[in-house]
């Protein structure tokens, strides 16, 4: 590879974004925030990426995310003067450049960083390639080099430009840019051609070079039949930072194990993929799950179940039907008839939502008593014991539904 920057700055692409495993991330950041306190326009870019969060930078490196710093460090590679800079910075969303312009001294327009970039990637810098790839793929291209669209057929040169240098830098172990060749692949826009077993393979190569969400995509091809080989690729998406693969090693212990299931282990994994990630919705609502049901040892706990639903729900509603009866009964939450109703309709037609709902209108709980239309619901789960346990206390007579 030809090195265009400095080379603290190439060092630092080599080692976060290229060979982002190479375990020289802390040293490649030191780098790049010496070179850009010594005024490199360059190094202030790929710092600022640094400090941009898990869509710039690889989750696993743990560096810090903090958006005033990285707004800091894209004005200065752009008032320094960074082809770079200037053009990164204009795909990053809401951001506005302090000097009221995208484009800076040495350059005058558009055209010319677009220019200087294609040099730079044309004369072998990766990351430059990756720039004019994404710059194809985006349609920022349309723009920077004035080009004329005529129709999806024009669309679609771009899209082939795109996938001939995604595939370049591929080829030299940079995983960058996989997402949108698969898109490319597999989406048919544009009347472009579908080819789902290429982006297959183009999925397993993520994996092989280590990136967490092709770990998991694979690792699940072979949970049923390959277990073993499912579990390594899930802790090595853990270890490089992706929640999910703690996730998908929980599920593989939970309650649909189709293994060995144990809730200890489960829970375990649970727990570190929220640690990991705090948003991490699928985790609680399994976590939640085993607090709600308990077994192998560990008992129910409401509270903390509902605790776990509570940080889901507005995102996800699978765990409505749990959280439902929680509100029903007071179960670690304040009885709440209404609220209870609302979850259970999230999901009519589980087993918990139509034995609460059977409740809430048989007994006239917050709504007037309906016991024809809460037997409607206990009936579709006729042989559940809680319900020939409910329907014990009623009786059909002549004139409908009566409680005895």
């Amino acid at each position: 590879m030809s090195e265009v920057f400095d080379d603290r700055v190439e060092y630092a692409i080599q080692n976060i974004w290229v060979n982002f495993r190479s375990g020289n991330g802390e040293q490649a950041m030191r780098g790049l925030q010496e070179a850009a306190q010594e005024g490199n326009g360059d190094a202030c870019y790929f710092l600022a990426r640094c400090y941009s969060g898990p869509c710039y930078v690889d989750p696993g490196f743990g560096f810090e995310s903090d958006d005033d710093k990285a707004e800091e460090w894209y004005n200065k590679s752009i008032e320094l003067g960074s082809a770079v800079g200037m053009m990164g910075a204009m795909r990053v969303g809401g951001f506005k450049p302090r000097c009221g312009s995208f484009v800076h001294e040495p350059y005058t327009s558009k055209r010319e960083i677009w220019d200087k970039v294609v040099e730079l990637a044309r004369g072998g810098q990766i990351f430059c390639k990756y720039m004019v790839a994404n710059a194809y793929y985006y349609g920022d291209a349309v723009e920077l080099a004035g080009l004329k669209i005529n129709g999806a057929q024009d669309v679609c040169s771009l899209q082939r430009k795109a996938i001939q240098i995604y595939e370049e830098i591929l080829a030299q172990g940079m995983a960058m840019g996989l997402g949108n060749l698969i898109d490319i692949l597999t989406s048919g826009d544009y009347g472009m051609p579908v080819d789902k077993e290429r982006a297959r393979r183009l999925e397993e190569r993520g994996a092989e070079l280590g990136v967490g969400v092709y770990e998991v995509k694979v690792g699940l091809r072979y949970v049923d039949t390959q277990p073993t080989k499912a579990m390594e690729l899930f802790k090595s998406a853990a270890e490089h930072g992706n929640s999910n693969g703690y996730y998908e090693m929980g599920r593989m212990y939970s309650y649909r194990s189709k293994t060995v299931r144990n809730l200890n282990i489960a829970k375990e994994y649970f727990e570190k993929a929220i640690q990991m990630n705090s948003e991490a919705v699928g985790s609680y609502n399994l976590l939640g799950e085993i607090y709600f049901k308990g077994g192998d040892g560990l008992e129910v706990n409401y509270q903390a179940a509902a605790q776990c639903f509570l940080k889901a729900i507005d995102i996800n509603n699978w765990c409505s039907d749990m959280l439902g009866t929680c509100y029903l009964h007071g179960l670690g939450v304040p009885q709440d008839y209404a609220r209870a109703k609302e979850l259970f309709e999230n999901c009519p037609d589980a087993r918990l939502s139509c034995i609460g709902l059977g409740e809430i209108y048989a007994y006239g709980l917050g709504v007037p008593e309906d016991i024809g239309k809460g037997m409607v619901y206990w009936n579709k789960f006729a042989q559940d014991p809680a319900v020939a346990e409910h329907k014990k206390h009623f009786k059909k007579t002549l004139f409908g539904w009566k409680k005895i």
